[in-house]
């Protein structure tokens, strides 16, 4: 009956603000950040800061305790509703989601390091976009399948042209190698497994034997700690939940966050039902919050075939603390401008709104990245410069309780080549694994 009454007291709220231009309920302002003149650029304006030093002890990547060899290891996560709930998110030290389709449909790509579970997924095929990532941080990478051009040598898109170019030993008699772990071919179909548990099915239901995958490392890829402080931001506009719509038809990509003070955290939802791991049953939740706005664009024209800019410079909405803040991303090997390939192997920096490099808030962090333009509402305690009042939200209803989840098994060698995951609905005639 309250919350009833709230989102009632709410809507009323709203109609009276109307005038104005600001929707409120109780104190709080749904808003539209804005985003007008926001674009990356390949040209650097910024100070760019060195690397920080490893600290012993310490996880480079979330900042808390840990002991042991670097081997991040990076997985293709399927992000389609019904691959949810997905294995082994909660161990990850950090998640990114990026649009593959125009349509908005999304896939993560999920790094694990400091925690690497029994196994992970559902794995689905590999992008461009997700390849750059794991030059950044030097790790394996996971995938089952992967996006091709059929016409010629393409850097764009075609991951096998893209990855040779940068390392011609990558695939070797015509199959991937470490640190390429693809699921369809011969050399490590046997680490990959089709999960029949009830709740996901073909093409969402492949899992990746992970402590397999890190026995296959020699020596440890370069770090690119991030900076970290005990406290996380003391300064910026109070802001209780995070919305991006990524695409609100059937089948809804819709990601949100809602600070949660008592744990300092941000728990994280899709499409209104707790997000959780289902090797563990456990409610993910990070202490960071990053939306990267850059140039997503679609090669060719074609739909499927994402192009993201994950070099240069632009805009990062950063959340910490309960607290918003407008900063800046920048990846470069050179301190004037970035360059596709070679900037590839240097890590990202995030800018505070002062320009000095932001101190991460130890924990799990989330990077939620989407074109310069899209829409980012947040609820924010008071009016935010340039941000468009938007409707109030419905009520959400409460999350039902996460189910006790089987028994952690360890994975089992397949029999035979895993069928390709093709969805052809969903990937058209460019993807091969799906």
């Amino acid at each position: 009956m309250h919350s009833t009454i709230k989102w009632i007291l709410a809507a009323a709220l709203m109609l009276c603000l109307a005038v104005t231009g600001v929707a409120a309920a109780e104190g709080s302002y749904y808003l539209a950040l804005p985003t007008d003149g926001i674009a990356s650029s390949m040209d650097i304006t910024v100070a760019v800061p060195d690397e920080n030093p490893a600290q012993d002890g310490i996880n480079p990547l979330t900042g808390e305790a840990w002991y042991g060899r670097y081997y991040p290891i990076g997985v293709n996560i399927d992000a389609h509703p019904e691959a949810l709930p997905h294995w082994g998110v909660s161990s990850a030290d950090i998640i990114y989601e990026m649009p593959i389709q125009a349509d908005g449909s999304t896939r993560s790509f999920a790094l694990f390091m400091g925690e690497i579970p029994a196994y992970a997924g559902p794995v689905r095929s590999a992008r461009v976009p997700m390849g750059s990532l794991r030059e950044m941080w030097g790790s394996a990478w996971i995938f089952y399948g992967w996006q091709t051009w059929f016409r010629g040598e393409n850097l764009v898109v075609d991951v096998v042209n893209w990855a040779t170019h940068l390392h011609p030993d990558a695939r070797q008699k015509g199959r991937w190698v470490f640190p390429f772990i693809e699921g369809t071919e011969r050399n490590y179909a046997d680490l990959f497994h089709r999960e029949k548990d009830g709740e996901h099915v073909a093409p969402h239901n492949v899992q990746i034997d992970m402590k397999a995958v890190e026995a296959l490392f020699t020596e440890e890829p370069a770090m690119h700690p991030f900076k970290f402080t005990d406290t996380g931001l003391d300064h910026g506009t109070d802001v209780s939940e995070i919305t991006i719509n990524y695409k609100t038809t059937k089948p809804a990509y819709i990601s949100t966050y809602r600070y949660n003070e008592m744990t300092g955290l941000y728990d994280r939802y899709r499409n209104g039902e707790t997000y959780y791991d289902a090797l563990n049953g456990m409610a993910t939740a990070y202490a960071n919050v990053i939306v990267l706005r850059t140039d997503v664009s679609w090669f060719n024209g074609a739909q499927q075939r994402p192009v993201i800019q994950l070099v240069g410079q632009g805009t990062a909405e950063i959340f910490q603390n309960g607290k918003y803040i407008r900063g800046t991303w920048v990846r470069t090997h050179d301190a004037n401008k970035a360059d596709e390939f070679a900037s590839l192997s240097s890590r990202m920096v995030f800018l505070d709104d002062n320009g000095n490099e932001l101190e991460m808030k130890p924990g799990k962090t989330f990077i939620q990245i989407v074109n310069n333009d899209q829409e980012v509402v947040v609820s924010a305690s008071e009016s935010i410069e340039g941000g468009t009042a938007v409707a109030t939200p419905k009520p959400t209803a409460t999350p039902k309780p996460t189910r006790t989840p089987k028994p952690t098994r360890t994975p089992r060698a397949a029999k035979a080549t895993p069928a390709p995951a093709m969805n052809v609905e969903e990937e058209g005639d460019i993807s091969f694994g799906g």
